[in-house]
């Protein structure tokens, strides 16, 4: 009998469990745990979104930075080394560039430069994001009812003061060219003078309108015929018209399909590119074409290197000095963009630089 409290007293201890001051740090212990596992977490979270970030700016930009590229080494692909005659300063306006000092009609040569025109809204108002264009020719093999090859052009008419006509070769050139549409691009040459007009219509199988002053050509690049010196179309046969020959187009010439497109960064910080005429089956509202490609840039930064060795940030695009443009080797383009970060649970903003450089080897053939 003298056992039983001591079997009592051990049942009794087993019984008690676990004193709140135990509870209570074992409580703390798990919170510390799941307060560092819910740091580490987010921290990674951070991480893996601030990589995403970077890597999806970075893939726009490289992506971006490839299709200029490829504009880039097309540059005077079939074109012309002078350039096609075009209205004085519409290549100015068209992009944004300062308008030149002269009333002569302008080239389009085949590298269009513009330093420090864009402002936008990640810049400093008093910097700049740069502007690019490039002309060529695309040449592709022929596939049914698809032919890219030059349009040989017979004759010129004049519409009143407001247009040119042009006529093929006889045998009906255009039927075997389908792909010669209104709105089409196009490089008139003769050998000597050289002209880029857009395509207005295609009244019947044999003769191409290169209308002026109208809505068909809401680019306004068809040079107008006024009568004087500078104001005459190059697309005009001026001995036909009784006024001389002067500075205006001898034919037979050649019509060769063209592209032209430009690279700007836009006042909310998109890189686009836009594209001139070639909208086939679209209206004549639709023919300048804006494409956006990446956004979020901050800076567009070119650097031109010439043929002599040296480079430059403004080569000049005007007058006598037109023919610089046509000496550019390389194009250097440097994109910066912005991406969101956070830093400590601070959203805070990078920049990221990337460059890149193009041949453009094309330049040294017509």
């Amino acid at each position: 009998m003298t056992d039983q409290p001591n079997f009592v007293n051990r049942e009794k201890h087993r019984e008690a469990g676990f004193s709140l001051v135990e509870l209570l740090i074992a409580t703390i212990v798990f919170l510390v745990f799941l307060s560092a596992v819910y740091g580490l977490l987010r921290i990674t979270n951070i991480q893996r979104t601030t990589v995403s970030s970077q890597t999806e700016v970075m893939t726009n930009l490289r992506l971006s930075l490839n299709i200029l590229g490829r504009d880039a080494v097309n540059a005077g692909l079939g074109y012309s080394r002078v350039g096609g005659n075009m209205p004085d300063n519409l290549t100015n306006s068209l992009m944004g560039l300062p308008a030149d000092v002269d009333l002569a009609q302008d080239f389009l040569t085949a590298v269009v430069a513009g330093n420090n025109v864009n402002a936008n809204d990640f810049l400093p108002v008093t910097e700049r994001t740069d502007v690019v264009a490039f002309a060529y020719r695309l040449i592709r093999e022929p596939t049914p009812n698809q032919n890219d090859e030059p349009i040989t052009i017979t004759g010129a008419g004049a519409i009143g003061t407001g247009g040119v006509i042009l006529t093929t070769a006889p045998g009906a050139a255009l039927v075997a060219n389908d792909n010669a549409t209104p709105f089409d691009l196009y490089l008139i040459s003769n050998g000597t003078r050289t002209a880029v007009a857009l395509a207005t219509g295609r009244p019947d199988a044999s003769t191409l309108r290169f209308e002026t002053g109208s809505v068909a050509d809401l680019i306004g690049i068809n040079a107008p015929y006024t009568g004087s010196v500078d104001g005459k179309s190059k697309l005009v046969n001026c001995a036909d018209l009784a006024v001389g020959a002067t500075d205006c187009m001898n034919y037979p010439a050649t019509a060769k399909k063209v592209f032209w497109v430009s690279y700007q960064i836009t006042q909310d910080g998109t890189l686009t590119r836009t594209t001139y005429g070639n909208n086939t089956g679209g209206t004549a509202a639709q023919q300048i074409q804006i494409q956006p490609l990446a956004y979020n840039i901050q800076n567009m930064q070119i650097r031109y290197l010439l043929r002599d060795g040296t480079s430059s940030e403004n080569p000049s695009n005007n007058g006598a000095n037109q023919n610089i443009l046509n000496n550019v080797v390389q194009v250097e383009v440097t994109i910066s963009a912005r991406i969101n970060v956070q830093e400590q649970g601070v959203n805070l903003q990078r920049v990221v630089d990337l460059k890149s450089t193009f041949s453009t080897k094309n330049l040294n053939y017509d």
